[in-house]
């Protein structure tokens, strides 16, 4: 079933590092061994050029241990900066209770190794009481909150830096709303999102924090800026729809309105409401700061979703369904189009069957793929195993073995291998 899908999905074409036309490049040797030689005859500034066009990070890796020239041009922060725009990070792993690396044959695996043994549960950061607790991993850094015993908002955040074991205490989060939390979810957003200024010489090191609170009559969020007009400081927005969103609604049902998991979607973060008679997807624009929503399909009030880039900068989104016809799970394929007169219609696309022996959860999205937790329908048969599906093939993989991946409270780790990251503190 994977060929009907195939372009389906964004697949933005990478520009070439240097887009001029009066300068012919060498060609990059097949031998990456090679490599030394070529770069001995060579200028550093095309030597770089070469090293952009390297296809993988795996292979940059490689090259970088061919001799000490090249390792320099290659750990040189502004390098391993342009050489991350041209080629997306991989899917190296899950970090749950610990990190569960990608495993033979997937693609990653080779680079998933130089993992194991990073401090995800960054030790080093300063004892709390009640102890720190992540809450969100993205672009190499890992968000650290104290989670209060009572029903207040999140305070207290760390952003650290796993990989170089660095971290930045923030300043408590403002308490300037007297209402009950009855929702609180920190997370990270993208670096160099911010102010819309391009690539910087610091854009690696910019990011945000943004906190999504629900209280008894209204939704804001906080945001905290490592750049820009505002760095260093607390941000409130609040959604003025809010109220419209939850009209006719009871207010006993308010208290218990749950948000679905959180994915990132041409330049939105997007959350699902699929109860309490709302049934929407909410969607915050990281660049403007607006809210809007979306109604979502009346079939997927009681199924699990997740959202996904499709073609044209259209919003796609998997449905995990379980047939009781053939007792298995599949997953529909749905993307947001405009039909007729109502530009926001949802259409089914396709449905990728799913190996029948397992139960599914989503993980979640990211490096190209959509990760599912499987748990054999018969636990004496075999374990829980992760799949991933290649959102450009189609292509469904084992991902890792995965008895303890917790769904709910796991990131995906998507990166390069430590010697191919430099800081991002």
């Amino acid at each position: 079933g994977g060929l009907p899908f195939q372009n389906k999905f964004s697949n933005p074409n990478r520009e070439s590092p240097n887009n001029s036309t009066t300068m012919a490049l060498p060609t990059l040797p097949c031998n990456l061994d090679a490599l030394p030689t070529v770069q001995a005859t060579l200028p550093d500034h095309l030597t770089e050029e070469i090293l952009l066009r390297v296809p993988t990070a795996a292979d940059l890796a490689r090259a970088s241990m061919a001799g000490p020239s090249l390792r320099r041009i290659i750990a040189d922060h502004s390098f391993l900066r342009r050489f991350c725009a041209l080629h997306p990070p991989p899917l190296l792993g899950v970090i749950s209770c610990s990190f569960i690396p990608s495993e033979p044959p997937h693609p990653s695996a080779a680079a998933a190794r130089a993992l194991t043994d990073s401090d995800f549960s960054c030790s080093f950061l300063p004892s709390r009481e009640p102890p720190w607790c992540r809450c969100d991993f993205r672009d190499g850094r890992a968000l650290f909150c104290v989670v209060p015993d009572d029903r207040v908002l999140v305070r207290d955040f760390a952003v650290c830096d796993p990989l170089h074991r660095r971290y930045l205490l923030l300043p408590p989060v403002p308490q300037d709303v007297s209402d009950l939390v009855y929702h609180c979810q920190p997370f990270l957003a993208p670096a160099g999102e911010d102010d819309g200024t391009g690539i910087a010489a610091d854009a690696s090191l910019r990011f945000r924090v943004m906190c999504l609170a629900k209280y008894q009559t209204q939704l804001v969020i906080f945001v905290f800026s490592s750049s820009g007009p505002h760095a260093g400081q607390w941000q409130t927005v609040a959604f003025d729809g809010w109220s419209t969103l939850v009209a006719g609604i009871s207010e006993d049902a308010r208290s218990t309105i749950c948000f679905g998991k959180r994915y990132y979607v041409h330049r939105c973060f997007c959350w699902a409401i699929p109860g309490n008679g709302i049934n929407k997807l909410l969607m915050l624009h990281i660049r403007t700061m607006e809210f809007s929503s979306i109604n979502l399909p009346p079939g997927t009030r009681d199924c699990e979703v997740a959202f996904v880039e499709a073609s044209e900068e259209r919003l796609g989104m998997f449905t995990l369904h379980f047939s009781p016809e053939d007792y298995a799970y599949h997953l529909w394929y749905a993307i947001l189009v405009g039909i007729g007169d109502d530009p926001r219609q949802w259409q089914t696309e396709d449905v990728v069957p799913l190996p029948h022996d397992y139960c599914y959860y989503t993980v979640g999205v990211a490096g190209g793929y959509l990760l599912l937790n499987g748990f054999p329908k018969n636990p004496d048969m075999r374990d829980p195993d992760c799949f991933s599906l290649n959102l450009q093939t189609m292509k469904l993989e084992h991902f890792c073995g995965a008895s303890y991946v917790m769904p709910l409270q796991s990131e995906l780790y998507v990166g390069f291998p430590p010697s191919l990251s430099p800081p991002t503190i």
